[in-house]
């Protein structure tokens, strides 16, 4: 008697626990980091844009660092924004100061 035995391959396993699009809120989380970026740097408005959209991308399920640093760039932003018009809206002088130093 021949001692021929065939061996099954395992059944291949899925992982189902991802979804198949990983690229969910990609594109909030990517304006939402560019507009944190000008929020902080020169425009206020944008840093409130920035956090709606990094909250949208980050309900959608998008888990990118992205979305996270459009989140923090936009609280500082509005931070920034916020101290600048109490720090003017305290010290109206400051204005007349920064506008001679460009002139």
């Amino acid at each position: 008697m021949e001692n021929n035995q065939y061996y099954q391959q395992p059944a291949p396993t899925w992982n189902n626990d991802e979804p198949a699009n990983n690229n969910v809120g990609r594109g909030q989380a990517i304006a939402s980091l560019v507009t944190g970026i000008i929020g902080v740097v020169c425009c206020g408005p944008c840093a409130i844009a920035a956090l709606i959209l990094s909250i949208i991308a980050k309900s959608q399920g998008n888990k990118s660092g992205m979305a996270t640093a459009g989140l923090v760039l936009g609280i500082i932003g509005i931070l920034i924004w916020i101290g600048n018009a109490i720090y003017f809206g305290i010290n109206p002088d400051a204005v007349n100061n920064i506008t001679d130093m460009f002139s």
